[in-house]
């Protein structure tokens, strides 16, 4: 049995069902549900993190470039929006720092999800880690499971959680003793699945949640996280008494 209370609900790229993702605006909304926040996390070709998720800039920016083969001073001036939403506004690509300082002075938790940018700067690894010290309440999660390998030679202390894909081979996931935790994809979760995570005792997110699908009515006690486009909806679900396990 668990109680929903215990369950963390994490805004999806910052509030995204209701700004644009990975924007102050979608971090503010979140601030707002009082909640925790994921958030992807870029390097540049100079070494400088900034919060955005694709690799290449083309579907936010226009620009079509990967962000680790520019220098922060060719992308600090970009436009990041979608000029087909109604009600347009266009953003700047927040740094990484300054929104770790901004959650860790409000006291939100953070899921930091590392890109692969990060695998392709020989120094990206120990830059984060060093931006990261001192920062309370923040797991880190990536499909890449080397470089959270990497991280946690430098943050021993700190949880990593591995993105796991269709068709993983969950059973290997015991040989890596560096992953603590679990994320997965709704769409992927199915008993067989479940069974084979079960027999890993390991902490467990779901994420591509709307609120409303029947999973949120039994949940196992080894999930412990929720991310999602819309944290208010499942904030108020979780609002409910109990959950049988």
């Amino acid at each position: 049995m668990i109680l929903l209370s215990e369950v963390k609900v994490y805004a999806h790229r910052g509030a995204s069902g209701y700004a644009l993702e990975n924007t102050w605006t979608a971090f503010l909304k979140a601030c707002e549900f009082g909640v925790g926040i994921e958030l992807d996390v870029q390097i540049t070709k100079d070494g400088v993190v900034v919060v955005y998720h694709d690799n290449n800039l083309r579907r936010l920016t226009g620009v079509n470039a990967s962000i680790e083969t520019l220098a922060y001073e060719e992308i600090k001036d970009l436009r990041v929006g979608r000029i087909w939403m109604r009600n347009f506004q266009s953003h700047q690509m927040p740094l990484a720092y300054e929104v770790f300082q901004w959650a860790k002075k409000k006291k939100i938790p953070l899921n930091v999800e590392l890109k692969e940018s990060f695998a392709k700067n020989p120094k990206g690894p120990q830059i984060l880690a060093a931006m990261l010290e001192g920062m309370d309440d923040i797991h880190l999660s990536s499909f890449n499971s080397q470089l959270l390998k990497e991280m946690k030679k430098l943050m021993p202390s700190t949880e990593m959680a591995w993105i796991i894909k269709k068709n993983v081979q969950v059973a290997h996931i015991k040989e890596m003793d560096w992953v603590d935790s679990i994320h997965l994809h709704k769409r992927i979760l199915d008993k067989s699945l479940w069974a084979e995570i079960q027999k890993l005792n390991k902490k467990v997110r779901l994420y591509g949640v709307l609120g409303s699908e029947s999973l949120m009515n039994r949940l196992d006690p080894q999930m412990v996280g929720v991310i999602t486009n819309y944290p208010d909806r499942v904030k108020r679900k979780i609002a409910s008494p109990l959950i049988m396990g």
